[in-house]
Order: structure tokens, then sequence, then C-alpha cells
């Protein structure tokens, strides 16, 4: 779209909003920012965008901000269901994803990563591989800054690497990414999207607009991901921790291969790897396949992968006390992150788990919980439910927690030398904290309060 003189709504006046107003503003558009809530904007953000020409409107929400507006930008958390929305739809207003205005302003190509799990470390070690090409690369989308702002201000000859979610994919229109990564699919999200059929339709979308001459990377080990290859125009290529593969990268006897037309070379083993886990493998693999196919050479692949020791509040190694070590797993908000994170400990482990409840299935996930764990600490909103699907699957002992602080003492108590304490919470932390982040900077906190020789 070329927006000189349109009128353009923004929902949503968090960092995505703001930076895709800003952005609205510098290619002429007139611009609106909106948000339902009443809320002040940084004062740096809020200068910043009033100087561009956007005005800002927060604090309500009704119809009369649809008249003579030509298209709605609406920002990733933002329900295709609320009342404005429907009524921009019935109007026959244009609703784009951000992630549309991105693609638009953008002079570089773009690679993205989506999945259930697994995108933030996947896109932060892309990033840190391509820029082993020695071109220009920036990060933006589920992470790092709003990817309509980076994108504006790339070069041609560089790479903006977009970490993307379902809610994100949902409202694109000619989005093409030139090479993109499928991680895998589980259940998330069910409370927007209804359906898991609705889900993995939004999660596909990244592939749609694809040439035959961009690279789709397909996990071939989730069945629901190697079904797409059927439905992808794109180059596919895939990746495998189970059996050798002809175009992608596949990982066998501790080793990971990238291969091309049936020829294997290797990259890189498990001794120079340093993130815990197989599911990490699998990141490993999607991003050598990715970034080969894009011309970054083997070599330089494995020095990067190998200096790579992971992503803050995933799988983050805290602290070790009286022989007991704490991790923060905040980003784990569903429940498939957290048996991915209990498969990658061989120890004991005290779990600290709960938030804002996805309402997703728990009967798998709690078996293995009863397996894994010492016991288990649950906090929050989800915290009834989650008790009630453990003392179905037989999980003992089960503590309540009212607060991070609680919950962490408790686990340090419970506690022998050798084990681990997990926080993993398998929620969103929307009912005590307005991130995931901010949830596992106060778990570290508790954790460096903690003292030495305090334990029993």
């Amino acid at each position: 779209m070329e927006y000189g003189d349109k009128h353009i709504l923004v929902l949503g006046a968090g960092a995505s909003g703001i930076g895709a107003s800003w952005v609205l503003a510098q290619v002429g558009a007139h611009v609106v920012l909106n948000d339902y809530k009443p809320m002040t904007l940084p004062t740096a953000e809020e200068k910043r965008l009033v100087a561009a020409g956007g005005n800002i409107i927060t604090g309500r929400q009704d119809e009369s901000l649809l008249d003579g507006v030509d298209r709605i930008v609406i920002s990733p958390g933002i329900s295709l269901d609320i009342p404005i929305v429907k009524a921009a739809q019935v109007r026959g207003i244009d609703v784009v994803s951000e992630v549309e205005l991105a693609y638009e302003v953008s002079k570089s190509p773009i690679v993205a990563v989506t999945g259930t799990n697994g995108k933030t470390t996947t896109t932060t070690l892309l990033t840190k591989v391509l820029e082993g090409s020695g071109k220009p690369v920036h990060v933006g989308g589920n992470i790092g800054d709003s990817l309509s702002e980076v994108a504006y201000s790339m070069p041609a000859d560089g790479f903006l690497v977009a970490e993307l979610s379902s809610y994100q994919l949902e409202t694109i229109k000619h989005f093409r990414p030139i090479g993109a990564i499928m991680l895998n699919i589980t259940p998330d999200h069910l409370a927007r999207h209804k359906t898991m059929e609705n889900y993995i339709a939004a999660k596909e979308r990244i592939f749609e607009n694809q040439l035959s001459t961009d690279y789709l990377v397909l996990n071939i080990d989730d069945p629901v991901v190697a079904d797409m290859e059927h439905r992808s125009p794109s180059h596919i290529l895939k990746i495998s921790q189970k059996k050798a593969v002809e175009n992608g990268a596949y990982y066998a006897d501790g080793q990971c291969y990238i291969a091309k037309d049936g020829v294997a070379k290797f990259v890189i083993g498990n001794e120079d790897i340093h993130i815990p886990g197989s599911h990490n493998i699998e990141n490993i693999l999607t991003v050598i396949a990715l970034s080969h196919a894009l011309g970054v050479p083997a070599e330089t692949i494995h020095r990067i992968i190998s200096e790579f020791h992971g992503v803050e509040h995933r799988l983050e190694r805290v602290k070790t006390i009286d022989g007991i070590t704490f991790y923060n797993d905040s980003k784990a908000t569903n429940v498939d992150s957290v048996v991915k994170a209990l498969e990658s400990f061989d120890q004991q482990v005290i779990l600290l788990a709960g938030g804002h409840d996805k309402m997703t299935p728990l009967e798998d996930f709690m078996e293995l919980v009863k397996e894994k764990t010492k016991a288990v600490i649950f906090m929050g909103e989800a915290a009834d439910r989650f008790e009630t699907a453990a003392k179905e699957a037989g999980v003992k002992p089960i503590y309540r927690a009212l607060s991070m602080k609680e919950a962490v003492e408790q686990g340090y108590k419970l506690a022998e030398t050798g084990d681990i304490v997990l926080l993993s919470p398998a929620c969103s932390s929307f009912d005590w904290y307005s991130c995931f982040e901010e949830r596992g900077d106060d778990f570290k906190r508790c954790v460096h309060m903690l003292q030495e020789g305090g334990h029993h």
C-alpha cells in the first residue's frame, strides 16, 4: 500500500504499535495510535511520535475512530474479535498486522521463524550466524524492537530476522520472507484460535506468498510440520534428528550435518554445543539449514554455534546454592515448552509452575511431571486447575505458593544437593506480571536473595 496521505488507525499502544505509528508518520500517513486502556506513553516515545505528526487517543475505543480510515494496523496481542475490528471489517476497512507494514517498508529481504516452541532461541542464533555473512542483520518481531521500525531502517543488502507468532501471521496479506523456519506445532493459544486447525492455518501463512526460489525449513520429525510440504510453494529444506535428509540438515551420532542433493558435510558435534536438550538440536539444525542455503559457510556456522550459550529466560542457569541449581525458564509459557525443559535434565527436579492459564490439556503433561519431578509448587490463577490435574495423575507432593519469593524459598527447602529447582510455568505471566521477562527477573532476584547455608 502507498501510505502517503492515507488515514491509518494503529490499535495497541505497546512497543509494536508505537513503532508502527512512527514509521507510518515517516512515510506520509495520517496516523492515530489508539488503546482502549487509559495510559500514558513513555515521555520520549510520546514526544517522538507527536513530533512526527502522530495523534494519540487512549482510554476509549468507539466506532467514530473508524471514520475516514483507510487501513487498520493491529498489534500482535489484539484479538480480531474485539468490537472495533469487527466494525471495521463490516465497513470493508483493511485490517493488517504490523508484520505486513514491516514487509512493505523493508528494503532488505526478510527471514522469519515460527513454531510453537523454540522461536526465540532459533531467532537469536540465526541472527548471530547470519551476521557471520558480513552483511547487516537486525532482529525484530516477538523479540527485540518493533519489526516495522527495524524494517524501515534496514539497508537493501542486509537481512531482517523476524520472530513471528500465529497472532502476527493471522492478518498478513503480501508478506513474503525469502527464508522461513517452521519448528514444531503443539496446542497453544487455543483460547484465541478456538481449534488446532485454525492455529495451524495461521502458522502456515508464513509461506503462503513464498516463491519456488524462497526457502522453507521444515522439521520433519514433527508430523504436523512434515505434512506442510504438500502445501508449500517454496524450496523445501528438511531437518531431522531421526534420519538423514537429501536437502537440509540432520543429526546422527552426536553430530550435525548439512546436506545438499544427498551429499552430507559435518558442521558441529555435541562437544561444541552449549545449550542442553534435543529441542535445542532441532533449533540448531534449522539454523544450519537456512543460513547455509543463504550463503554462510559451514566453518562460520560451526564457530558461531560453538560460541552460543543460550537466551535469557530460556533454561537459563541462575545460580547453584548448597549444590542446588536454579534454572529460569520463564519463557516456557506452554505445556510443551515445559516438557522439553524437564526432558533436558537427568537430575531430580522441583518444578515451579502456574500463572495465567492457557487452558491447554494437562493429562499427558502431568504424567511426565509425575515421572520427572521430586515435588511441584503451583502458583497464580492456574494453580487450582493444575493441582486437580496433578492429583489425578498421581503427582506428589504438591505445594502452593502465593508469591514468587515464597515459591523459591519453598523449592530451596525441599531440594537436596544435586537437585534442580526449575521455574518453567507452562502459563503466560499476565496474572502477576506484565511479561515473561519480568517474571524471570523476579525469580532470579528471589534466588539471589537466598543465603548459602540457610537451607535446612
